[in-house]
Order: C-alpha cells, then structure tokens, then sequence
C-alpha cells in the first residue's frame, strides 16, 4: 500500500474541476460560486488532514465539499486518496472513475486513475488501459508532475515484463529534474531492480546533491535499499 500514497497525486483547486475551460475561457476565482468556494476550502482542510495520515477526517471533509459542489472532480481525488490511505480499493478507484468523468483530460485524475489501475492489472488489457492513461496525462500541456508520471509508467512497464521500456521511461530527463527525494528514490530503486548502474548512479547523485538532509539520501548513503 505504502507505494500508492508515494505515487498519487492531486492538486487541488479550480483546474480540477471540469473541462469547461477548455470550450470558453481559464476559469478564475470570480467565476466560482460561492458554494464552489466554500466547497474549494473545505478540500484544502481534507487536504491537509491526508498529509497528516487522517483520511477518516479527510473524508469527512471531503464528503461536506461533495455536498457543496457535487461534479468537483478535485473533490473526488482526494475522496479516492482517502479511501486508499484506508485501504479501501474499490471505493477508490470508484472515486477515480468519477473523476475522470467530470475531468477527463486532468492530468492528476489521469494519473491517479492509472497508476491505482496499474497496481491492481491482473490482465494484460487493464495493464495497457493503465499505461494508456498514465501517458494521456503525459501528453496534457504544462503538465506539473510529469516526473511522478514518467515515474509511475515505468513501474508499470517493468511489472508487465517490458524492461526496455521502462528503462526507456526511467531515462527521461524530467525524472532527473524531480522535484521530491521520494521521487528520485524510487527512481534508483528501479534503476537498481533493472539492474542499470548508470541510471541509479544518476539519481543517487541528484538525490544526495539535492536532498543531503532527507531519509531517502540516508537510506542510500546506508545501502537500505528494501527500506
């Protein structure tokens, strides 16, 4: 479960709310209702409840934003975050679906739908309906967590046996660019599980430079690798 919650992504506010941007105009505060708002607060409470390993509470926020504006799909992200902090699949991946519903071109709905989708592929259709939609989020402009995405589609690759391509994912400059040492830790992970030296060479480096002080550059320092 621990993998999920590393990978997972959402980010919240007006962005996650639908497409309709998409047919007129961005959308901006002035356009939110005033229940959107309300709505919109109470996801950053549940937000912030997550961070701190308390999805029941996060939930119950997440459940008064619902009540508020219904077909935010921002809302049903971390509906979904909650229930897998709760290790609750099913409903997860339930909220997902109707995230993607009501947002079906945001990159972190895609994301966490197909990343959840990936873990749980016990056929090779789901696998590839996963990778399908971790690299639909890849392809959506000014795409804020690539890294995680990249990421997460080269775990996909390897665990359906296609080590090439993984590589090939693992490789991508954005990954060297991320921005969290988890990131970069798993990254060497991998790397080392496809037994490529030089690319877990590469994200060690970046994570020691980068994040001297972390868990994850001790672990390392430490060879704790299962850690």
């Amino acid at each position: 479960m621990r993998a999920f919650g590393l990978l997972l992504i959402c980010v919240l506010g007006v962005a996650c709310s639908g497409p309709a941007h998409r047919a007129s105009d961005w959308p901006t505060e002035s356009d939110q209702s005033p229940a959107q708002r309300r709505a919109l607060l109470r996801l950053e409470l549940a937000d912030a409840y997550l961070r701190r390993g308390q999805p029941m509470v996060a939930l119950d926020e997440v459940k008064q934003a619902l009540a508020l504006s219904p077909e935010l799909a921002a809302a049903w992200s971390l509906r979904g975050l909650s229930y897998l902090q709760m290790r609750d699949e099913a409903r997860a991946l339930a909220s997902f679906d109707r995230a993607h519903q009501l947002a079906p071109d945001d990159p972190d709905v895609l994301h966490n739908r197909g990343w959840l989708m990936c873990q749980q592929a016990q056929s090779r259709p789901v696998m590839e309906q996963a990778q399908l939609l971790l690299r639909r989020a890849l392809a959506q402009p000014a795409y804020a967590h690539a890294d995680k995405s990249w990421l997460a589609l080269a775990h996909c690759q390897d665990r359906a046996g296609q080590s090439a391509w993984a590589l090939e994912s693992l490789a991508r400059p954005e990954l060297e660019r991320a921005s969290q040492a988890q990131t970069l830790w798993q990254a060497a992970r991998l790397a080392r599980r496809l037994d490529n030296a030089a690319l877990q060479h590469k994200f060690g480096m970046q994570l020691q430079t980068r994040f001297s002080q972390s868990p994850q550059a001790m672990a390392l320092a430490q060879g704790a690798w299962d850690e």
